[in-house]
């Protein structure tokens, strides 16, 4: 045991792979858990709705086009909101020179 520490205490490039590759190894195995279930909850969301769409393919239809027009209308949302506060900007960066203009005028009168 002795030996191995010694050997990597003087080498800590292999040190550092080890851990690395011990590190890729556990985070693999995480993954490979994560990637079933997250395929499982894939196959149960499409199989309820696919269940719903058979009972009453009307009334799925016009949820789709009522979460699109939804999405639509929080994209128009926040490109209005891009705009203001790219407007806001635009004034902010106006102001230091309005009060650079504004304390210098008061200079100038006292100055008189």
């Amino acid at each position: 045991m002795d030996a191995i520490t010694g050997y990597l205490t003087a080498n800590p490039t292999v040190f550092k792979g080890m851990i690395i590759f011990v590190l890729i190894v556990i985070a693999y195995f995480i993954f490979k858990q994560f990637l079933k279930l997250s395929l499982v909850l894939l196959l149960i969301v499409l199989a309820g709705a696919g269940y719903h769409y058979f009972n009453n393919p009307q009334k799925m239809s016009e949820d789709v086009q009522k979460s699109i027009s939804t999405v639509k209308s929080g994209v128009e949302k926040s490109k209005s909101f891009y705009k203001d506060s790219k407007e806001l900007i635009d004034k902010t960066k106006k102001v230091p020179g309005d009060i650079n203009k504004f304390l210098k005028g008061t200079e100038n009168k006292e100055q008189k």
